[in-house]
């Protein structure tokens, strides 16, 4: 029988990608929740198809458009590419089934770097909780979270250039992964630079890691650079609530309590978005098996700002404040994340290269991270269906604007506008769909059934 540690680390990539997205290719949907935003970036990739090859800048099918800068601009003018080959609902999987196998390839990579076991992290990447999460809530912008790891390993690698080089373009796949990358990269730096040395080399390698931040900054700015008006504002981080789902942490940071209870909640069919922090007490064990190392001050860290600036354990506020929050804040970019819970993508992911070290060990440890994963983890990862809403097959003829009122998800008429092609009234930054108005053909959905209003 074969161990995790007997196989190759792109082996056990393609692996992953397929348990992944395998049953959303089976059942001819796509791979994630129908919950969450899953419809909302299909359908971004939808109308970038349309005008691909040129880079997906907005669309004039639906109110507020026209101006709609992408945060993962690259994987979306990609999957526009292949859809027109392949079909969306293909483009869409064969997108997550890329990332998967990226980040599982990147995770091991780190592992390497971190001196742990390659076959392990390219095993437990992809398992983490909070990335599973991602891929559940369809956030393409998150998919791509190896190359993340990738920058970091070469930083620890001491390959500078390529680290700052590869940041840079991360930012491209997703600002929030950008960030990360620029931040992972900053980190090792200024762990590994040297002191008061004034010896030549030492200083050419201190300048190479001052090169390779300016570069990471540099590709962050530059991909940024469309979101400047919405940057400039406030972020309006909702106040801790009682939060049913705090398992999952939805909407503003991790529950304290849901980095170390197990189980998954059951959501009822809300609209949720999923950042599960549960770090898995087998990843934490191996963790600790493999001894002290400066990454261990990282997650710490960043488990320390996740819950965010109001801390709350088991759904329940707690009406204390989170001082580590506020000192995030200063840091550049530290403010703009508006739920802090999305900061675990880059503290599980160095957590999984220090349990490394442990799993290096015993060749088995990565069969307790699946066991885990299966029984334990709060993560999972569904299939959205792609057929059409009957009720489209009754439009009146001609090209008269559609406002689609009563759906449970509001990102669902944008996404059946693939079917029907007709301007929306509806307005994808507003989940309220207006009062209709004269001229509109107006469809109203009750109890998951449309129909059709005369104009």
């Amino acid at each position: 029988m074969l161990s995790c540690a007997t196989m190759r680390p792109w082996m056990i990539s393609v692996l992953a990608g397929l348990v992944v997205v395998g049953p959303a290719v089976l059942a001819g949907g796509l791979v994630g929740s129908p919950g969450a935003e899953t419809y909302g970036h299909a359908w971004v990739q939808w109308w970038a198809s349309a005008g691909w090859p040129s880079w997906p800048t907005g669309t004039d099918l639906a109110a507020g458009t026209a101006s709609w800068p992408v945060i993962d601009p690259v994987p979306t003018w990609i999957a526009a590419g292949l859809a027109r080959a392949v079909g969306h609902t293909a483009a869409w999987n064969l997108l997550a089934f890329s990332g998967v196998v990226a980040t599982s390839l990147g995770g091991a990579r780190l592992c390497r770097a971190m001196g742990g076991s390659e076959s392990f992290g390219a095993l437990a990447t992809p398992l983490m909780a909070i990335y599973v999460g991602s891929i559940q809530s369809g956030l393409t912008e998150d998919y791509f979270l190896g190359l993340v790891a990738f920058s970091i390993a070469l930083a620890a690698e001491g390959r500078w250039i390529r680290a700052g080089l590869l940041a840079a373009l991360t930012a491209g796949f997703g600002l929030y992964l950008g960030w990360m990358a620029a931040v992972g990269v900053a980190a090792v730096w200024s762990w590994r630079r040297p002191g008061l040395e004034f010896s030549a080399p030492s200083w050419r390698v201190a300048l190479r890691g001052v090169l390779a931040i300016g570069l990471a900054g540099a590709g962050m700015l530059a991909f940024a650079a469309p979101f400047r008006t919405a940057l400039a504002r406030d972020v309006g981080r909702p106040p801790a609530v009682v939060e049913p789902l705090w398992q999952l942490n939805p909407w503003r940071g991790s529950d304290i309590a849901s980095f170390v209870v197990p189980g998954r909640p059951d959501t009822e069919g809300a609209i949720v978005r999923e950042h599960p922090s549960y770090l898995g007490y087998a990843t934490l064990g191996l963790a600790v098996a493999g001894g002290w190392h400066p990454a261990v001050l990282g997650v710490a860290a960043l488990v320390a700002v996740a819950p965010g600036d109001d801390l709350s354990l088991a759904g329940e506020p707690l009406g204390v404040k989170n001082p580590v929050a506020a000192l995030f804040h200063t840091f550049p970019g530290g403010d703009k994340f508006r739920n802090h819970a999305r900061l675990m993508l880059l503290g599980q992911l160095v957590l999984v290269g220090l349990a490394s070290r442990g799993a290096a060990r015993w060749r088995w440890a990565g069969f307790l991270v699946v066991a885990e994963t299966v029984f334990l983890s709060p993560a999972r990862v569904g299939v959205t269906p792609v057929e059409a809403p009957a009720v489209y097959a009754s439009l009146p003829p001609g090209d008269a604007t559609v406002r689609v009122v009563g759906e449970k998800n509001p990102q669902k008429p944008f996404f059946d506008q693939r079917f029907h092609g007709r301007k929306l009234a509806n307005n994808p930054n507003r989940p309220d769909p207006g009062k209709p108005r004269e001229g509109e053909v107006v469809v109203v959905f009750e109890a998951g059934v449309g129909r059709v209003l005369s104009p």
